[in-house]
């Protein structure tokens, strides 16, 4: 029976390294409940593509908030998860069970563990995501055109937006312009909308649900990122195996049917988000042709990778997240000691690396003993911990600047003055000065040449 008073498990980690087999163990060992914290797994149906747990690997354990939404249902905004998580979480302690917090969107959890966290225009999560990118081109040419024409057509619609990306970052610039030409709307304003929704939802939340102060334990399940890599690229080539082409062409049945009764369908919100429909998109387009034969295959095989190279994005961002988004939360509340590192990257030693370690760690937790320090654990939680640290220990500031004489923009502070100090630019403002043709910018002062008049 635990001595604390109100025991929380929480358990991070990007795609594919074995969260949800750790929380299920967890689950069995101290008579705790599951609360999904994956937005696309709240999704009903398509088990595959949204990668949820088999229901023989749940060992009769309780999971909630797991295909709970229907297809046709927007995905819940941070407000609405933490309301309906915090009830669960009093329902599960009041039959005296642990609650575990398990999945992948990190700022479902993000909420639920640190209060009045917001989500800002600069996190990818509460960014809209775009269209096909076959379709987006097509329907509008000139985000084929260059990174240059893109960004002074950004400026044009969108100058807050365009003020924000350095002027030769092409993904972002094409995206914001993207956002503006699908919908209309300029994505400084979405995010600005966003804000002060998810604002107004979270204080909603706290008003509504019967908080309490979560006394927290963190697990973070890491894996290798090359090991990853590899075993993320299998789990897809396995997923095809299982019928993933079975729910994509169920989704694209779907939207069919949707669209023919004159439903519209925002491709940018809900389960259209998930990995795998949108990347599929030429191979179904061929499809609906009377595309056959090895063309079509060729095509699929293509499609295939790309779902590949965007669960691999997708895990990246979501390991980035941990110590750019989480670790200074913890850090800020002094319980950075309650963050375990449990290696998952040799499967042959799950067991002794992560589960056993994990009931250790949790079984002196519950019982108010004294922990291990997070680091002690293993060498691999210690060089992670250590990395991760440095990593938000050394977060750039937001600061963007412009180099009239090197015509170099920097978006931080620290690129500015590694800039400033750099051979480049001493030998440009040199020669600024020697030749005595323009004004020369040293910092954020205007410095005329030696001997000018």
């Amino acid at each position: 029976m635990s001595t604390r008073k109100n025991p929380l498990v929480a358990i991070w980690g990007s795609t594919g390294t074995g969260k949800s087999e750790l929380a299920v163990q967890l689950a069995a060992r101290f008579n705790g409940e599951i609360i999904n914290a994956d937005a696309m797994q709240m999704y009903k149906g398509l088990p595959i593509i949204t990668n949820k747990i088999p229901l023989d690997e749940q060992q009769s354990v309780p999971h909630h908030l797991l295909g709970n939404i229907g297809l046709d249902e927007e995905t819940w905004v941070v407000g609405v998860f933490k309301k309906e998580a915090s009830r669960i979480i009093e329902e599960i302690r009041s039959r005296g069970c642990l609650p575990i917090i398990v999945g992948g969107t990190h700022y479902y959890t993000n909420a639920l563990l640190f209060k009045n966290v917001i989500l800002g225009p600069d996190d990818e999560s509460a960014e809209p995501a775009p269209a096909p990118a076959d379709e987006s081109s097509t329907k509008y040419p000139i985000l084929n055109e260059s990174t240059e024409a893109l960004w002074n057509k950004l400026k044009e619609v969108d100058p807050v937006m365009a003020d924000r990306w350095h002027p030769k970052d092409r993904r972002k610039i094409r995206r914001s312009l993207e956002i503006f030409l699908t919908t209309g709307r300029r994505a400084s304003d979405i995010y600005e909308e966003q804000k002060m929704r998810k604002t107004r939802q979270a204080n909603e939340a706290e008003d509504a649900a019967q908080e309490s102060e979560h006394d927290s334990l963190i697990f973070w399940v890491h894996t290798d990122d090359q090991v990853l890599k590899t075993r993320l690229d299998r789990r897809v080539d396995k997923m095809l195996e299982c019928g993933l082409m079975d729910e994509i062409m169920e989704m694209d049945n779907y939207m069919k049917t949707a669209l023919a009764a004159g439903k519209t369908i925002d491709f940018m919100q809900g389960i259209w988000q998930s990995i795998g429909f949108k990347e599929f998109q030429p191979y179904l387009e061929a499809l609906h042709q009377g595309i056959d034969g090895p063309q079509v295959e060729t095509l699929k095989l293509e499609c295939l990778e790309k779902m590949k190279t965007a669960t691999r994005r997708y895990a990246r961002y979501q390991t980035r997240w941990i110590p750019k988004k989480m670790m200074p939360l913890l850090e800020e509340q002094g319980k950075l000691d309650r963050l375990y590192v449990l290696d998952s990257t040799d499967v042959t030693q799950y067991n002794e690396c992560v589960t056993v370690q994990a009931v250790s760690v949790t079984e002196k937790f519950l019982q108010s003993e004294d922990m291990p320090a997070p680091s002690s654990i293993s060498e691999a939680a210690q060089n992670v911990l250590q990395a991760a640290q440095a990593s938000y220990s050394s977060q750039a500031t937001p600061s963007r600047k412009v180099c009239d004489i090197c015509q170099t923009t920097t978006l931080t502070e620290e690129a500015w003055i590694k800039h400033i100090r750099g051979k480049s630019h001493r030998r440009n403002v040199r020669h600024a000065k020697y030749t005595a043709l323009v004004p020369v910018h040293s910092g954020m002062t205007t410095v005329k040449p030696e001997n000018s008049t």
